[in-house]
């Protein structure tokens, strides 16, 4: 009788054993997740890591602009070339795709030149290079600092994008007069480099920004930066 009570009882507890192994078997999945989720301050400290050599970038780009009100979607492709020395950004977004188009911030002046109406549209910057190229080029090498400067900074959760994972930053701009509600940063927690952005105006409307073929810290010619415009080409101030 005490044969079959002890055999019982070890049958009991191998069975117990057994239940709470595949117990942790299936726990550990999520305790590795909850462990390898990016805090705020891991992501801040992955961009100060990147902000301390970076020096240029280069990157595929599709921009998709969306206008609520009349159910339009603008999709166009083109590259984007962005070079930081001191205290002075060269920004050049090329659109090819459908319609040729250049942006370019450089030596504080910002153009928009659309070869086939040889047209292009100047703005002086004054001092505010510096904030329009923590909008155009953002999440390239900007430091934390820089980043809680100009915007109010929460962490909105991780995705997968391209397959990278990243982390999903939400960005209240501190200038109301931008005309930007809001603007979601999805971050490459493997290089600290954006992969995408979305920029949400007041009205609803947003752009999106999509950056494939990254290349950080090549060397970029200066030559890129030169418009090379027509002597006829028709000037409008903005």
């Amino acid at each position: 009788m005490k044969t079959e009570t002890t055999k019982g009882t070890r049958s009991t507890n191998l069975l117990k054993a057994y239940l709470c192994f595949l117990c942790l078997l299936w726990l550990l999945p999520l305790a590795a997740q909850a462990q390898n989720t990016f805090t705020l301050d891991q992501v801040f400290a992955k961009m100060d890591q990147v902000a301390k050599g970076f020096r240029s970038t280069q990157a595929d780009i599709e921009r998709t602009k969306v206008t609520l009100i009349v159910n339009d979607k603008d999709v166009a492709h083109g590259k984007i070339y962005y070079v930081r020395r001191g205290k002075e950004p060269r920004l050049k977004i090329q659109l090819s795709e459908p319609m040729t188009q250049y942006l370019l911030i450089d030596k504080g002046k910002l153009q928009l030149y659309t070869p086939n109406l040889k047209q292009v549209q100047e703005a002086s910057l004054g001092g505010h290079s510096n904030t329009v190229e923590q909008f155009m080029a953002l999440g390239f090498g900007q430091s934390s600092e820089d980043l809680k400067k100009n915007y109010q900074v929460s962490l909105a959760g991780e995705e997968t994008v391209d397959g990278k994972k990243t982390a999903v930053l939400e960005l209240i701009p501190k200038n109301a007069g931008m005309g930007i509600k809001n603007v979601r940063m999805w971050m490459d927690e493997q290089t600290g480099i954006s992969v995408q952005v979305k920029a949400t105006e007041t009205s609803g409307d947003y752009t999106m920004f999509r950056y494939t073929n990254i290349k950080l810290n090549g060397n970029i010619a200066d030559s890129t930066f030169d418009l090379k415009m027509p002597k006829d080409v028709r000037v409008l101030k903005m």
